[in-house]
Parts: structure tokens; C-alpha cells; sequence
């Protein structure tokens, strides 16, 4: 959603599916799952796509996306190592750990150390969990649930941006299945928000943060 993150501008997500766009479909769902939390006594906020504030503190960040109509649904979280994807110009092109000749200028970096990709990798496993009970063809889904992703299957999700522009504790995206293909799913955004806030609120009360 605008603004855009420097240096990933051209990456406007998916164009289709039950919202026209990936993004009209994360303008329906951010908000319910951001209201579960709230209710449930997390101090949830939205963040547009050029992640505000920059490096902000928390105990989660946790992006929300739907993938192209071949695609699935996955979950990916932060891990150490070579930091975030660089593309051509402002997002184009199959991802890099270092700048292309041509890549766009970045805003400056955090860093993701062990102890934040542990805490990421603890908060996929509860995501993908509750995910995972509400994402069936009874419910609509058509493609398939990836679960969490290994630190090297998935680079696009494993080294989002996002995750270099907080410092949030644990930090995770949630690619929420295919546009078009899961569209009967996708629709369902109550559903949806409901397994989500449950996954972030089962990790933050193990944790002791609620």
C-alpha cells in the first residue's frame, strides 16, 4: 500500500483475485486482524508499504500478502545471513543478496540477529498452525499450504524488505494463498483475521508479552 518502500516501488503485488488487487485484498484484511489484536489488549498498528516508522521496536511484525493465481499459500520469517533482496531499478527482476549495477537506493538496514530469527521462526510455526486449520477446500482454498519456509527455499519471502525496517522482536510474512485460485477462501477475510490474530496472540502469550 502507498507510500511505497524505496527501491521496492514497482512491486505493487498481485493484480487480481476477489479484491482486483493483492492490495485492495490486504486493505480488507489489516484492519480485522489489527481489531482482534486490539480487543484482545495488543497495541497493533498498520504500517503501509514503506514500513513506518523506520525501525521501530516490538514484539511482532508480521506482513500480510496473497501470491499470483500459480502461486500457494506460505509462510516465511526472518533469518540471518545475507540480509535483504536487492532487484533492478525500483523491484524488478529475480532477487539479489547485493545490489545490481542498477539496483535503487535503500533505506538504511536493521539487522536480523539469531535471536530474532529464533523468535521469527517460533511466531510462523504458530501462525502456520492456525493457518493451516482454516486454509481446506471446505473452506475454499484450491492450491496448496507451503507452511513455513526453510532458510533457503524462498528467498522473495525469507529476505522480505520489511523485516530490515523494524526491529521487532520476531518478524514474519504470510503469503495468504493464491488470487483467483483461492478467491472462495481470500473472500472470507473474517475467517482469515480470525486464524491470524490467533497465531500472533498464541505466540505472544507463550512468550509472556500478553
Amino acid at each position: 500500500m502507498s507510500p511505497r518502500e524505496p527501491g521496492y516501488s514497482a512491486q505493487t503485488g498481485a493484480g487480481a483475485g476477489a479484491f482486483g488487487s493483492e492490495i485492495g485484498f490486504t486493505s480488507a484484511l489489516a484492519p480485522k486482524v489489527i481489531s482482534r489484536l486490539n480487543a484482545a489488549g495488543v497495541d497493533a498498528r498498520f504500517t503501509p508499504g514503506e514500513v513506518s516508522p523506520l525501525g521501530a521496536p516490538g514484539a511482532a511484525f508480521v506482513s500480510l500478502h496473497y501470491d499470483i493465481p500459480q502461486g500457494r499459500a506460505l509462510i516465511g520469517y526472518a533469518v540471518t545471513g545475507a540480509g535483504e533482496n536487492y532487484y533492478h531499478g525500483e523491484g524488478i527482476g529475480t532477487p539479489s543478496p547485493t545490489p545490481y549495477s542498477d539496483s535503487a537506493p535503500h533505506r538504511t538496514a536493521t539487522t536480523v540477529s539469531a535471536s530474532v530469527s529464533q523468535r521469527s521462526r517460533e511466531l510462523a510455526n504458530h501462525l502456520s498452525a492456525r493457518y493451516a486449520a482454516v486454509f481446506t477446500p471446505a473452506n475454499g482454498a484450491r492450491s496448496t499450504f507451503g507452511g513455513v519456509q526453510s532458510v533457503s527455499s524462498n528467498p522473495r519471502v525469507m529476505h522480505y524488505y520489511g523485516f530490515y525496517r523494524t526491529r521487532a522482536d520476531a518478524r514474519v510474512l504470510i503469503e495468504c494463498g493464491a488470487g483467483v485460485t483461492d478467491d472462495a477462501l481470500l473472500s472470507n477475510t473474517d475467517l482469515l483475521a480470525g486464524a491470524i490474530s490467533l497465531g500472533i496472540l498464541d505466540y505472544l502469550r507463550v512468550n509472556g508479552v500478553l
